[in-house]
C-alpha cells in the first residue's frame, strides 16, 4: 500500500511541531471582540477539489480564509480529508442578525458569488463548493451489444433509458449513443453527493409495445454519489461472455457496534488492484445485519493475471482503511462455468468476535506538560472484539535521548499510569507505554503500544501561563465534546492548531466549567487555551480524534 504525503506539507507540520517545542510557545493571538449575546455558532466547510483541479488553489502552498462583514476578523480555515477546509465562528455573531460573506484565496483571489447566513441559537451548519461550482458530474453508460445479439435491441429503432430512484421513477431523457459503438450514456449532474441511488436500464419507454426492463425479479442496481466526477459503466442484463461475477461480502457488526463505523453517516468501500486501488465501488447493507455486500462483474483475463488483491475502506479513506501495515487480502478469481461462485467473505479487520482475540489499545498519549516536576498521565483508550472489559493493564515510563524513542530505557519503578517529571528526564524524552489486559478469556494480554512525548523534557516554564488554571480536560483524547474545568471564571477559551490558528473562539464565558462542539475538527494535537478576566493564562494540550 502506497500513501502520498506532499513535502510541502510535511514542512508546515515540521515547522508547527518546532513552533511548540520552543519559546515560541508565547504565542501571539489576535483579539477578537467579545460579544455580550449569547452564544451563536456559524461552523464552515467549503469543499476546494475543483479549484485544485483547475490548478486556482495549490493545497501545498495557498490558504482560504471566511471573509465576512460587520468587522469579523478573516478566519484562516484549516484543510481536512478530501480537501474539505473548514472553520467555525464562536460568539462573535449577533442573534437574529444576517451577515454577508464569501472566501477568498490567500489576499488576492476572491469568490464572485454573493454569500449570507443569519445567526440562529446553537449550531449553524454551512457547507459549500468553492464559487458555488460543485465537482459533481455522474456518468450513466450501458453496453447494449450483448442485448442486440439476443434481439432485445434494434439501435436503429429502439431507444435506452434508466428508470429509478435518480429520476423518481419517471423514466431518464433518452440515452446517447456514444460515437458508433453499442454503448449508450446519461450525464447528471443534480444527484446529492453522499446519496444512494437505486436504477436499473429499460429498452424504450414504459408504454411501448417493445419496452423491456432489464434483471427482471432481480435487486435494482445501487449506486453512491461522490463529490467527484464518477463514471458507472455496466452490461444491459449484467451479460457479457467476457466477465464473470464477484462478490464481496464484509461484516461491520463489530465496527457498528464499538461505533467505529456509522450506518448511517459511513460508507464502506473495496479498493484494488482490480479497480485502481480506489474506484467507487461500494458495498451496500440490503438487509440491515451490518453484512454489507457488492457484486461487480470482473473480466475473465483475472482469471489467469490474478489474484485479485484489495482492502476495504472506511468513506473511502486510505488512512481507514482495514489490516493497516499488512498485505492485501488476495483472492484466486476463477471460471463459473460449473456453477462454482466467486465468493469471498470476511469481517472488516478480521476481528471476529467468536474468535478469542487480544485485546488492544489506541489513541495512547501523553497528557501533561513537559516540564520539570510536572504531573503527566498516561492515556489510552482500550476495546476488545470479544466484549471483555478491561482488567488490570501495565504500565511503564522510559527515557529516551530521540524523538523516535529507539534508545528507551525503562525508569525505574515507574510502572503507574502516572509519572512526575524528574531532573534526569531534562532534555530527554519521555516514553509511555501500556500493555492491555482483559479481565478474563483466552487470549487476556495485548501487545505493548508505546508512544515517544511530543518535545523533549524542558527545566522551565516555557509560556503556558498558569499550569494550575485549567484543573482538568475530559475527555482527553475527545471525539464529539471536551469538557473543560478552571479553578477561576475564565473569559475566553481558544483552541489552537498546529499552525498556531485559533480554529475555535469562546468569549465572554464568565464560568469555570464549560462544554465544546469539537466534533467538525480534524484529528490532530491542540492547545486549549483559557484566559481570565484579568489576563491569567492556561494551556493544556489535547487530542482530537
Amino acid at each position: 500500500m502506497n500513501f502520498l504525503v506532499r513535502p510541502a506539507f510535511i514542512r508546515k507540520i515540521m515547522l508547527a511541531l518546532t513552533l511548540i517545542s520552543t519559546v515560541c510557545l508565547l504565542f501571539p493571538f489576535a483579539d477578537h471582540a467579545a460579544n455580550p449575546d449569547t452564544t451563536w455558532s456559524v461552523s464552515f466547510q467549503l469543499n476546494m477539489t475543483k479549484a485544485v483541479n483547475q490548478h486556482i488553489f495549490n493545497p501545498d502552498s495557498d490558504f482560504v480564509y471566511l471573509i465576512m462583514d460587520h468587522d469579523i476578523q478573516p478566519l484562516s480555515l484549516v484543510e481536512g480529508p478530501g480537501y474539505n477546509y473548514t472553520g467555525i465562528l464562536f460568539n462573535q455573531l449577533d442573534s437574529g442578525a444576517t451577515y454577508h460573506y464569501n472566501f477568498r484565496i490567500n489576499n488576492s483571489l476572491s469568490e464572485t458569488v454573493n454569500r449570507s447566513v443569519t445567526a440562529r441559537p446553537g449550531m449553524v451548519n454551512v457547507s459549500a463548493w468553492w464559487n458555488n461550482e460543485p465537482l459533481n458530474i455522474t456518468t450513466f453508460t450501458v453496453n447494449m451489444k450483448y442485448a442486440v445479439q439476443y434481439g432485445l435491441f434494434n439501435p436503429l429503432t429502439d431507444s435506452v433509458y434508466m428508470i429509478g430512484t435518480i429520476n423518481n421513477m419517471k423514466g431518464s431523457p433518452k440515452m446517447q449513443q456514444v460515437g458508433t459503438t453499442l454503448n449508450f450514456s446519461y450525464v447528471d449532474t443534480l444527484l446529492d453527493p453522499g446519496s444512494v441511488q437505486q436504477y436499473k436500464y429499460r429498452i424504450n419507454e414504459g408504454d411501448s409495445a417493445s419496452g423491456h426492463t432489464e434483471l427482471l425479479y432481480l435487486p435494482n442496481r445501487m449506486v453512491r454519489i461522490p463529490d467527484t466526477l464518477l463514471e458507472v459503466a455496466s452490461d444491459y442484463n449484467n451479460y457479457n461472455p467476457a466477465k464473470r461475477l464477484m462478490t464481496f461480502e464484509c461484516d461491520m457488526g463489530y465496527y457498528v457496534k464499538a461505533h467505529h463505523f456509522d450506518a448511517a453517516g459511513d460508507y464502506l468501500d473495496v479498493a484494488g488492484n482490480f479497480n485502481g486501488n480506489g474506484a467507487n465501488d461500494v458495498l451496500f447493507d440490503t438487509d440491515g445485519d451490518t453484512i454489507y455486500s457488492l457484486g461487480l462483474f470482473i473480466d475473465t483475463t483475472w482469471i489467469q493475471q490474478g489474484p485479485l488483491q484489495f482492502k476495504y475502506r472506511i468513506n473511502g479513506n486510505w488512512n481507514t482503511a482495514e489490516l493497516a501495515g499488512k498485505p492485501n487480502r488476495t483472492y484466486a478469481f476463477h471460471d463459473t462455468i460449473h456453477q462454482n461462485p466467486n465468493l469471498f467473505s470476511c469481517y472488516y479487520n478480521n476481528y471476529n468476535p467468536a474468535i478469542p482475540m487480544r485485546p488492544w489499545v489506541y489513541n495512547v498519549d501523553i497528557q501533561g506538560l513537559l516540564i520539570y516536576k510536572k504531573f503527566l498521565s498516561g492515556v489510552y483508550g482500550y476495546e476488545n472484539v470479544n466484549g471483555i472489559p478491561e482488567g488490570i493493564s501495565t504500565y511503564r515510563w522510559l527515557r529516551s535521548s530521540n524523538a523516535q524513542g529507539t534508545d528507551a530505557v525503562p525508569i525505574d519503578s515507574a510502572t503507574k499510569i502516572t509519572y512526575v517529571v524528574d531532573t534526569l528526564d531534562i532534555t530527554k524524552w519521555l516514553v509511555f507505554e501500556v500493555t492491555p489486559m482483559a479481565a478474563s478469556g483466552d487470549s487476556a494480554a495485548g501487545l505493548p503500544v508505546r508512544v515517544v512525548s511530543s518535545t523533549n523534557i524542558s527545566a522551565w516554564d516555557l509560556g503556558f501561563g498558569d499550569h494550575n488554571l485549567i484543573t482538568r480536560v475530559y475527555p482527553n483524547p475527545a471525539t464529539e465534546y471536551l469538557f473543560i474545568e478552571t479553578k477561576k471564571e475564565i473569559e475566553r477559551v481558544e483552541v489552537i492548531n498546529l499552525l498556531n490558528q485559533a480554529v475555535l473562539v469562546k468569549d465572554d464565558i464568565g464560568l469555570k466549567s464549560l462544554k465544546i462542539a469539537c466534533g467538525s475538527l480534524p484529528r490532530g494535537l491542540y492547545l486549549i487555551k483559557a484566559t481570565t478576566k484579568s489576563g491569567q493564562t492556561g494551556m493544556v494540550r489535547v487530542i482530537k480524534y
